[in-house]
């Protein structure tokens, strides 16, 4: 990946856009975005929506969701402890001792969550199923009157995690669930920028999937899309325990996924494979039998319906605060989608 892209999906897994906080990453989204697009524009729910006018009719939307996994400040206690509500689904056994970051404001507020050492436990208390009530936010305040000079409740709170290649290819750090999709949508649009289409190109970064799938549907019914694209992060099944009978075998390094299930369109499936095969691109196939887990679900059925397809960049330690992408993965799904939307145009037979 070219230093330049690199330093783009690096400032956007770095900013901190919890689901319904989606801001700051819709900042760096539009400013990439902002010397290609014909036009973009934010709406009322906070979905940024960058297009590329076509010389046809066809409408094309590539979609990846601007929020990550998070968490919002519910209640101080008397001891300045802070507790908080999840923004989105975690295991919460991976909590305890873990770093996060505290946005008050202008202000960052580092805190660590705690919970009862194990030498003090009593009876079940040890129980390996934890709930987030069980643990606390210490931000080495000593009273709630000191903490409320920090932080205030419905305050936001992401991992703080560190971006680091941990080699040539893989790289780890939090959020890329779903930056890497927010990557894709914007680097495509980059790439478009100077090639003449015939279909019209709509990048879209959406808000609400871990929480409520709000941003999806409404850009779509916006857009009213032809054909859509749910460009996010899926599961790996080559780490030890993983049953490829169950999961299906996905590796990170081999490609971006391209599903198969009832929510989408074959005929878009094979014309992505089409333009990955026509550049030598790898990629994975995995199965998707009824939902599909990602915005593809929200756009399908909306309206009269879009032509859906999803694309997966796989992911080791989903919503952890350090996932492991292949970056070779995210641009060779930059390079399929650009090649697909490019070659599209009204003659297109979506009919079933």
């Amino acid at each position: 990946m070219e230093e330049k892209h690199l330093k783009f999906f690096r400032d956007l897994v770095s900013a901190p856009s919890p689901s319904g906080f989606e801001a700051p990453a819709q900042k760096v989204a539009r400013a990439f975005m902002a010397p290609y697009a014909d036009e973009i524009t934010s709406d009322i729910n906070g979905n940024l929506i960058a297009f590329k006018k076509g010389s046809g009719k066809l409408k094309v939307m590539v979609v990846g969701h601007a929020d990550e996994i998070g968490f919002i400040i519910n209640h101080i206690d008397e001891q300045g402890y802070v507790y908080v509500k999840s923004l989105g689904g975690f295991d919460v056994n991976l909590l305890p001792g873990l770093r996060v970051d505290i946005y008050h404001g202008e202000n960052l507020v580092r805190g660590i969550f705690g919970r009862k050492p194990v030498h003090m436990m009593r009876g079940d208390e040890g129980s390996p199923k934890l709930k987030l009530e069980d643990l606390w936010i210490d931000i080495g305040a000593t009273s709630k009157e000191e903490a409320l000079k920090l932080v205030a409740i419905g305050d936001i709170a992401t991992y703080h995690s560190q971006f680091e290649m941990l080699s040539e290819d893989f790289v780890v750090t939090k959020a890329t669930d779903n930056k890497a999709g927010v990557y894709v949508a914007a680097r495509v649009m980059q790439e478009l920028a100077k090639k003449k289409l015939k279909a019209n190109y709509y990048a879209v970064c959406s808000v609400g999937e871990e929480t409520t799938m709000k941003g999806a549907a409404t850009s779509a019914s916006q857009i009213k899309p032809d054909i859509a694209i749910a460009v996010d992060v899926t599961f790996t099944s080559d780490v030890p325990g993983s049953d490829k009978r169950v999961y299906g075998d996905v590796a990170l390094g081999k490609g971006p996924t391209l599903s198969i299930g009832a929510a989408l369109h074959p005929v878009i499936r094979e014309r992505l494979i089409a333009a990955a095969d026509k550049l030598k691109l790898p990629y994975q196939i995995e199965i998707a039998p009824g939902r599909t887990g990602t915005d593809a679900d929200a756009i399908h059925a909306r309206g009269v319906g879009a032509a859906t397809a999803v694309i997966g960049i796989p992911n080791r330690y989903m919503h952890s605060p350090n996932e492991v992408i292949s970056l070779s993965d995210l641009d060779n799904a930059v390079k399929m989608t650009a090649a697909f939307v490019a070659a599209l145009d009204d003659k297109i037979d979506l009919k079933r």
